[in-house]
């Protein structure tokens, strides 16, 4: 169809993007909204909120790469995380509210029932910017395609942007273990070098009191002679004078 049409020109997920949800209850259209992969989920996300979350489509970038990485199994392709992961990723982001409390908060408006195990992302991002899930799952996707294209080309240049960090931060990661190894073999030559230092110190002290010694052996032995001198001098005028 048209919107099908459309959405094979746009880049990598857009073009098998679901442009409505099938199920025949609100309900339903969460459930099946939590079952398209981390990414896909936020994009929906983004293209419904477009209007309120714009600015903050690089965090939430962030939040569907976690999520990516914290999903051992599945990684990109999978749809929700298992609770202890979940946690994991509440955690990374300093969330001090628990899974629990969580999908307390999501049931008490109906959006999940009593029993549901894993985390998928859409709940967490419902749950952060307190979102009317009821809007969302029957948010139009074909009418704002251009909203859509413009959401992907920031995500995978967020992306682009991450990957280009992630290789920086190793690569830093690497001159600092090199940086360290070097810093370890220089505090060694350095505390050899003041182990020598102190051995040459305690060298030159024993030396400068040698010379004292000296000095004053041959200060006395100065003094004495000129003493004898004068004395001597002393006599023979005293016999020249008689």
């Amino acid at each position: 169809d048209h919107h099908q049409d459309k959405t094979t020109t746009t880049p990598s997920s857009l073009s098998f993007f679901k442009m409505a949800l099938s199920g025949a209850t609100d309900f339903d259209k969460l459930k099946e909204l939590c079952t398209l992969n981390h990414k896909e989920q936020v994009i929906w996300f983004l293209n419904a909120f477009w209007h309120k979350h714009a600015d903050e489509a690089e965090l939430l970038w962030k939040y569907q790469h976690k999520f990516a990485e914290l999903d051992l199994q599945n990684h990109e392709a999978g749809h929700d995380l298992d609770e202890l992961n979940a946690h994991r990723f509440l955690e990374f982001f300093n969330e001090t509210m628990t899974v629990r409390q969580m999908r307390d908060t999501l049931r008490a408006t109906g959006a999940i029932g009593d029993k549901f195990k894993n985390v998928p992302i859409t709940h967490y991002l419902i749950y952060r910017y307190s979102a009317d899930w009821k809007y969302l799952v029957n948010a139009s996707q074909g009418d704002n395609q251009a909203e859509i294209e413009q959401a992907q080309r920031m995500l995978e240049a967020v992306q682009a942007a991450y990957k280009e960090s992630e290789a920086k931060a190793q690569a830093a990661a690497a001159a600092l273990r090199e940086a360290q190894t070097r810093e370890a073999a220089a505090v060694a030559a350095v505390a050899e070098a003041k182990l020598r230092e102190e051995e040459s110190q305690a060298a030159k002290v024993e030396l400068e009191a040698a010379l004292a010694e000296v000095q004053k052996q041959e200060d006395a032995y100065n003094n004495k002679k000129a003493d004898l001198e004068r004395k001597s001098e002393e006599g023979g005028v005293v016999s020249r004078n008689k």
